[in-house]
């Protein structure tokens, strides 16, 4: 994903921490007076521990714009950038909504920059498992064999859908795989599975999802081609899911 659409994403934030800023200032100056009826340096307090908080968030949104700029992480993890990231997203979807952004716009832009984070982090150990976790519909909607959760060796390589080459990617990069039809079942697999990565494909609403779910754990969102519309016989660019694999691969050492 290009650059311009990373900016997006930081843009908003940006002004929706502006915008958090001038409500919280709103709030302490109409409250001040009852404040300060409890204590006169109440109001004062509140004030301060309130800037410090913004100035922290404003510090890490700063890190993260120059890590998504630079491709590198900078001076802070991946705990840190998603603790961030998660304060941030709310207020960006409130003012996406209030100035009418496309909501599929800036979710895409959050998965972008999500990705440039996880591809400039770092993952635990050499020996880390990378868990490939697909969405139902890129199963054929006509097959009958059911693959979600570990059954995913029922497919019958009709050729039909992509589960087949993606199940070979998966035996010749040696990484787990799962079919999920949804957030439950999702979690029980990286719960079973627990994995040090994941590379998921899903749409952009279930992709953001996912990744604030399963903070801190790294997720590599891939967005899936919806031909025929949402949900169903939905298809991906093996390309990109072998250049997700190959980034992560490295980075935990693998293959």
């Amino acid at each position: 994903m290009s650059l311009g659409e990373k900016r997006l994403f930081v843009l908003v934030s940006v002004g929706g921490l502006v915008l958090l800023a001038a409500l919280v200032s709103l709030a302490l100056y109409l409250t001040a007076p009852r404040l300060s009826e409890f204590h006169p340096d109440l109001p004062g307090v509140i004030a301060v521990t309130a800037l410090l908080g913004l100035a922290i968030v404003a510090v890490g949104l700063g890190l993260i714009a120059l890590a998504v700029v630079t491709g590198r992480r900078v001076v802070f993890g991946q705990r840190v950038a998603s603790s961030v990231v998660r304060i941030v997203f709310p207020l960006v979807r409130m003012l996406s909504a209030v100035v009418g952004l496309d909501r599929d716009a800036v979710k895409r832009s959050f998965i972008a920059v999500n990705n440039a984070l996880v591809a400039g982090g770092a993952l635990p150990g050499r020996d880390a498992r990378v868990l490939l976790l697909l969405p139902h519909c890129l199963q054929a909607a006509s097959c009958p064999h059911r693959i979600t959760g570990g059954l995913i060796e029922n497919c019958e390589r009709c050729g039909q859908c992509v589960i087949a080459g993606l199940v070979d990617l998966a035996r010749e990069r040696r990484l787990a795989l799962a079919v999920a039809t949804g957030g439950t079942l999702a979690r029980r697999v990286i719960g079973e599975v627990r994995p040090a990565a994941i590379i998921a494909v899903a749409c952009e609403a279930d992709l953001t999802a996912g990744i604030q779910d399963s903070y801190p754990l790294p997720v590599y969102g891939i967005l899936n081609e919806r031909p025929h519309g949402p949900c169903v016989d939905t298809t991906v660019d093996l390309e990109n899911i072998r250049r997700a694999i190959g980034l992560l691969s490295r980075k935990a050492g693998g293959p």
